[in-house]
């Protein structure tokens, strides 16, 4: 098929967008998938600015003769403006809008970071012949803060691994986070709480994720407490085991364009919990249990919320499958080819 797929990752440890171009990248029907990693290193504050303003666009340059008719940006930010670029479809997945308000770190770095990624997302999203949503939420957004006409945009729900499932292993009274660190996660929220609650006594708090520079920041705040171990990452065949490890699974971000780690708590029925405040698409925010404080875990019977949860996980499965969405995906690619 004469698509393009461009991605900056394609390793799924790295968190959700990494995981989608994995889960995209598994179509053998592209002409090419230009995978910036394989070119650059985007670690540094240095290295994330230079990137973000030539390096990218310099890459495809060097590779336009493999690129397809249809090219398939999986975020605004590696958007690059060709010339020629008039002669290529353009498709732009967009995960939220968090850098729009939601960022709420405000050192140098963030502030530059900022003003650079808006406006290439502006310029992606004027640009993107279509553009795909992974939720209801990302779409309202998109109209009602950037403008974006309905009519460019198609809200495609992200998977969840078919591998997820509930295992029976053995599970003391552990309450786990899984996912990404920065600011809009509030891991530090949760452990802080979960410092002063009457839980941490006889709870322990287990954090898996990626290490960054957040996580770090994290590291070294809360280690000295002994009942909270900070795990690392998991491996993409230990999910299952690690999140049907947790009691009570706690996700305590602020603002996700999905929420894909709620989604694979609940896939392996594991109670999951968010806070009150939590801005997180209506089609996912169905499931969680909505709490005030970390204490509130325990105002439900466990059996009757082991059962509940190992209900929703089935309905989680059938409503959040890559398959469905690559089979959605290919249609669309042919309807713009068409």
């Amino acid at each position: 098929m004469d698509v393009s797929l461009i991605v900056e990752s394609l390793d799924p440890k790295l968190g959700g967008i990494p995981r989608y171009n994995y889960e995209l990248s598994k179509l053998k029907i592209y002409k090419s998938i230009i995978n910036f990693s394989d070119y650059i290193e985007n670690k540094t504050i240095l290295q994330k600015i230079i990137n973000k303003t030539y390096k990218r666009t310099n890459i495809l340059k060097q590779n336009k003769e493999k690129l397809g008719t249809l090219l398939h940006f999986t975020q605004p930010e590696i958007f690059g403006n060709l010339e020629g670029m008039d002669k290529h479809r353009i498709i732009l997945t967009v995960h939220d809008l968090a850098v729009f308000g939601r960022m709420k770190k405000n050192n140098l770095y963030t502030k530059i970071r900022n003003s650079l990624f808006r406006k290439q997302f502006k310029k992606a999203i004027e640009r993107a012949d279509l553009i795909l949503t992974n939720s209801t939420q990302t779409s309202n957004e998109l109209m009602e803060t950037l403008g974006v006409d309905k009519e460019k945009i198609i809200t495609l729900n992200h998977g969840i691994s078919s591998k997820l499932k509930p295992l029976k292993v053995k599970t003391g009274n552990i309450i786990g986070y899984f996912g990404g660190f920065n600011v809009r996660k509030r891991v530090d929220k949760a452990l802080e709480e979960f410092t002063k609650s009457n839980l941490y006594d006889r709870y322990k708090f287990y954090v898996y994720g990626n290490p960054n520079e957040e996580f770090n920041r994290i590291k070294d705040r809360f280690s000295k407490y002994k009942n909270i171990e900070f795990r690392g990452p998991v491996k993409e065949g230990d999910m299952s085991k690690v999140l049907n490890s947790f009691k009570y699974f706690i996700f305590p971000t602020s603002y996700e364009g999905l929420g894909l780690p709620i989604l694979e708590g609940i896939a392996c029925g594991v109670p999951t919990f968010i806070y009150r405040d939590a801005v997180v698409p209506d089609e996912v925010k169905r499931y969680p249990i909505i709490i005030d404080k970390i204490e509130d875990i325990e105002k439900f019977d466990y059996k009757k919320l082991k059962q509940e949860f190992l209900s929703k996980s089935k309905l989680v499965k059938r409503q959040f499958s890559w398959d469905r969405h690559r089979r959605e995906l290919i249609k669309i690619y042919n309807k713009i080819l068409s």
